[in-house]
């Protein structure tokens, strides 16, 4: 029966006598798939065919001594299966003859031949005769010198012999086909390797002639034609001719000749179909065939040699002479050698050749490699080596699509993880702005445009924007660049440390994430500069300035912020710098607001108050409702000496806008802090809050902190509590109000009341000496004398200017019973200049009374003495008095230490400044010539006596007596003040340098800019 595969199409034969009433399963020897085949039931049962009925097994037969002659199989495709006999276990193969195999019959590198599995009785297994390959026979054996080359596909005979039982090298994979039937076997079908190739049945020659072709299976029940013979026209009823085109009886015309060599061989049988089917039996000329191996029942007698096991782990290879070029002629047969078409497919990479004369594809290279044919050869070569080029270059190729594809396909990156300064800010933000709408687009959008209009208010505007921009997109740099520099030109010095170095992590983090881009740097750089008083910070900002001014693609504004940045940093040390750069910020962007505010500061910053008022009236003029140039022309005019301009400014600013707390506010700072008219002031502050309704939480708590503060100053310390805590309910942690509630509680000696207020103002001051300060007022007050002197010494480190701070470091000193560190300490307070006790601003939001920070530590220092006659803690404790502003007291104890040292140098200038205060020149300039006569080298004796003198009109001695103490003490800055005063009426220009150098070193020290403004005027 012909059967057509149902996966490749290709078609081949069963014997009707194989197909059982049940079925039985095929295996296309092609693409080696298994379908049912069924016997047809129009067609005429073959001979032989078993019955229909279900048959008991078949008992063993005893193997036979030696099969006939006609029973030996030939080769075919499936040789190495073996052959399996009609009942019981099949043979094993023969082992292989000793000593290698000729190279002819060499099989490719791969596993050994297996021979056929032997049926299995077990439950399940197929009935004898439904084997589908149970019609090869064993393999014979030809002879070396006479086996003629023979058609692996011919007619098989009988089968060879059972074996006893199954070898361990029989394939188990096989046992599904079933035992082998009993009848002979029957004509088997011939594959050729060529594409769409399709079975032909052929039959096996005998061993001395070929033998007749084995009748065909019954013809089927006629089906009706579909197409006609490609070579007669005959119509083509039967499934087989119809897939092969062509009719059985032109096919049987198309035989071929036998293949022709150098000795004769038997004619075989012609091959039907050669347009489908090229032979397969020509040789290799000059080849030998190769001995096989022997089955158990007895040596081969066929000359067809047995093929090796088939190889089941690669892909198949076709190769054909398409690829193989001519190799020349062989050695030795004069002719060239056929290269025929290969048969069956090799697993494991190369081919095996289905004629036993015609080695493996490899070998046939190797051989056709060392022929003489040279450009065969070179041929070859060429085209493996294009074949690798071509491949390698398609893998190539295929790789890279396949790893772009992988790029596409892969899923996207997670997100960098939010740093955690960032996360820190964010969450102490959310607290702030609980119900957050909109984007974070626009709420930087809303932050960009109150940066732009350059105005205190609105920077702190800014500020907020930038928080919920931050918020809503925590990834945004832009946010945390707008948030920097609205907090560093709003807040300024005012910022407090955690706030400080909280944005300055953020700033970090947008440089490491945006890079060193110009808007990031001069953030940076102006977050720097509210450290100005850091000299190392200070440096810093210039440099990130500079770094800015050098890259790329800079905008006109940004250059111009880069040159404010670097005027701002020039203004304690180079006026003329800082007017350069200042100069260049104005010319690149005309209309920065801040540029004439910064350009007025650095008219003051030189000593040229005029220019600078001049400077703020017109930025005035120009736009009234400028509060930060209104507010530093109120601060010039207290400096110099005329608080009445500066109330007359505001005045007229409350009279242009009723109700204007930014003006009113103003008007009572100046009663208690300028003035020195505390309960004016309060009875205004109490005004204000009538109208607290219309002002907000912040502007309210901001009125409540300075009525606090003008109670202290009238001695209210009570009420002074009072404001500062309802201050605090309206804003929670408000420094200023912690920071008055403080020194409430360290009047009255309170110290856990004031250890829970310092925290609230620590690291918000705009003077980091005077917390240090503070800190050691209440560490002493907790009887922690030798932490109080730590921190009193680090203040006078950090400010030199600090004389509160060495007193408080011998009194400290003195608790501890450390004497003489409180009396090296006092030493170092006495040769300080006694007309400056700390620097103080003339307009803060925290406000201190004159002297308060040396208050209540008074007595201290007497203890030290070792006895009556001891002066020194006598002289000390008079010095304290002095400063704390009680000059009585501070006489009575001058005059107790002249009673025991009649020429104590210290105590006798001190008396004179008393006298001076007092308004008796006479006693004062007496007792400042003692003080010289007793202490030549002591500086403050000469400023006693220099101001005494000049107190008296007597200028010139007055000059000499301070260029003395000046030289003495170069930091004493009252005596070089007061000699430029002097000194102005003949030199002016000299004595105009002499101030602007005194400005420099202490911008608080206000004697010297009053008589700056004074020349000028």
């Amino acid at each position: 029966m012909r059967i057509v595969c149902q996966k490749c199409a290709a078609a081949y034969a069963i014997d009707d006598r194989l197909i059982t009433a049940k079925g039985v399963r095929a295996q296309c020897p092609r693409c080696r798939n298994l379908q049912l085949v069924r016997r047809d039931p129009t067609a005429a049962p073959a001979e032989g065919a078993p019955a229909p009925t279900p048959q008991p097994a078949a008992p063993q037969a005893p193997a036979a001594a030696s099969p006939s002659p006609q029973a030996a199989p030939v080769d075919d495709l499936f040789g190495d299966f073996g052959s399996p006999a009609p009942a019981g276990p099949a043979p094993k193969a023969a082992a292989a003859p000793a000593g290698p195999a000729p190279k002819a019959a060499a099989a490719p590198a791969g596993p050994a031949p297996r021979a056929a599995a032997a049926p299995r009785p077990a439950q399940g297994a197929a009935a004898p005769g439904s084997d589908l390959f149970a019609d090869f026979g064993a393999m014979p054996t030809p002879s070396p010198s006479l086996a003629p080359p023979v058609d692996p596909f011919a007619d098989l005979g009988a089968a060879a012999p059972p074996a006893a039982a199954a070898s361990p090298g029989e394939d188990p994979l096989l046992d599904f086909l079933g035992p082998a039937p009993a009848s002979p076997p029957a004509p088997v079908a011939r594959i050729s390797s060529a594409p769409g190739a399709v079975p032909v049945p052929v039959s096996p020659p005998s061993a001395a002639a070929p033998p007749p072709r084995a009748a065909a299976p019954a013809p089927a029940a006629p089906r009706p034609a579909t197409a006609g013979c490609r070579s007669c026209g005959k119509p083509l009823t039967d499934s087989f001719d119809q897939a092969l085109g062509m009719c059985d009886e032109c096919r049987q015309q198309g035989g071929s000749a036998p293949a022709s060599g150098a000795r004769a061989a038997p004619q075989e049988p012609a091959s039907a179909g050669m347009d489908f089917l090229p032979p397969l039996t020509a040789l290799e000329e000059g080849s030998t065939p190769a001995p096989t191996s022997e089955p158990r029942g007895g040596p081969r007698s066929s000359g067809a040699p047995g093929l090796g096991a088939e190889p089941r782990s690669s892909p198949r290879i076709p190769i054909s002479t398409d690829i193989i070029p001519d190799m020349g002629p062989e050695p030795g047969s004069g002719r060239r050698a056929a290269v025929p078409a290969l048969g069956p497919e090799s697993r494991s990479g190369s081919r095996t050749l289905t004629n036993s004369g015609i080695r493996s594809g490899s070998a046939q290279v190797q051989e056709a490699g060392r022929s003489p044919g040279g450009r065969g050869r070179g041929l070859l070569l060429g085209v493996l080596a294009l074949l690798l080029v071509g491949g390698g270059a398609g893998a190539f190729y295929l790789y890279q699509q396949q790893q772009a594809a992988a790029r596409r396909n892969a899923p996207p990156p997670a997100p960098a993880p939010i740093p955690e300064a960032v996360q820190a800010a964010v969450s102490r933000w959310k607290l702030k702005y609980l119900e957050l709408t909109g984007t974070s687009a626009e709420r930087l959008e809303e932050g960009r445009k109150q940066l732009a209009s350059d105005e205190r208010a609105a920077y702190a505007e800014a500020e907020e924007s930038f928080q919920q921009a931050l918020l809503l997109d925590p990834r945004s740099d832009e946010a945390i660049v707008g948030y920097v520099q609205a907090l560093s030109l709003g807040r300024g010095a005012g910022m407090d440390d955690a706030t400080f170095k909280s944005a300055r992590a953020l700033v970090e983090v947008a440089e490491s994430r945006s890079g060193r881009t110009a808007s990031v740097l001069l953030a940076h750089a102006n977050l720097l500069l509210a450290r100005s008083r850091q000299a190392d910070l200070l440096e810093q900002a210039r440099s990130l300035a500079k770094e800015s001014l050098d890259l790329e693609g800079v905008s006109d504004a940004q250059k111009a912020e880069a040159h404010l940045v670097l005027g701002r940093a020039y203004l304690s040390s180079s006026r003329e710098l800082a007017r350069g750069h200042f100069d260049s910020a104005q010319q690149l962007a005309p209309d920065l607001k801040r540029v004439p505010f910064y350009r007025a500061l650095a008219h003051e910053a030189a000593g040229e108050y005029s220019l600078a008022l001049a400077t703020l009236r017109k930025r005035l003029a120009s736009n009234p409702n400028d509060w930060d140039s209104l507010a530093a022309t109120s601060r010039i005019y207290q400096e110099v000496g005329e608080p009445a301009e500066a109330r007359r400014l505001y005045e007229a600013r409350a009279k242009a806008e009723p109700g204007e707390l930014r003006a009113l506010l103003p008007l009572a700072m100046l009663r208690y802090q300028t003035e020195g008219s505390a309960p004016a002031a309060v009875r205004e502050l109490r005004a204000l809050l009538k109208n607290r309704a219309q002002y907000e939480n912040a502007e309210e708590a901001e009125v409540l902190v300075h009525l606090a503060a003008a109670e202290r100053a009238s001695n209210n310390p009570d009420a002074a509590a009072k404001a500062a805590e309802e201050a605090l309910q309206q804003v929670k942690g408000l420094p200023e109000a912690h920071f008055q509630l403080f020194l409430v509680a360290l009047g009255r000696r309170d110290a856990a009341k004031a250890r829970e207020h310092l925290a609230g103002f620590q690291g918000r001051l705009e003077d980091p000496a005077l917390e240090l300060v503070l800190e050691g007022r209440l560490l002493l007050l907790e009887k922690k004398a030798p932490d109080a002197l730590e921190r009193f010494q680090e203040a006078v480190k950090q400010d030199d200017r600090r004389l509160d701070a060495r007193l408080l470091a011998g009194v400290a000193a003195a608790s501890a019973k450390r004497r003489d560190d409180a009396f090296r300490a006092l030493h170092q307070a006495l040769l300080s200049d006694p007309l400056r006790l700390e620097p103080r601003p003339v307009a803060t939001r925290f406000w201190l009374r004159p002297g308060e920070t040396v208050q209540g530590v008074e007595g201290v220092i007497l203890a030290l003495a070792a006895g009556p006659e001891d002066p020194s803690p006598l002289l000390y404790e008079g010095l304290l008095r002095f400063h704390q502003g009680n000059p009585e007291a501070a006489e009575r104890h001058f005059r107790n230490v002249l009673e025991v040292d009649p020429s104590n140098a210290g105590a006798l200038a001190y008396r004179a400044l008393i006298a001076l205060a007092e308004r008796n020149a006479t006693e004062a300039r007496g007792l400042a010539t003692q003080a010289v006569e007793g202490g030549r080298q002591m500086p403050i004796a000469h400023l006693a006596l220099g101001l005494a003198l000049a107190d008296a009109r007597q200028v010139e001695p007055a000059k000499r007596s301070l260029r003395e103490a000046a030289k003495l003490s170069p930091s004493l800055l009252s005596a070089r003040a007061r000699l430029a005063e002097l000194e102005a009426p003949a030199r002016r220009d000299e004595a105009r340098n002499t101030l602007v150098t005194v400005v420099g070193l202490d911008p608080s020290y206000l004697p010297a800019k009053r008589m700056l403004f004074q020349l000028e005027r």
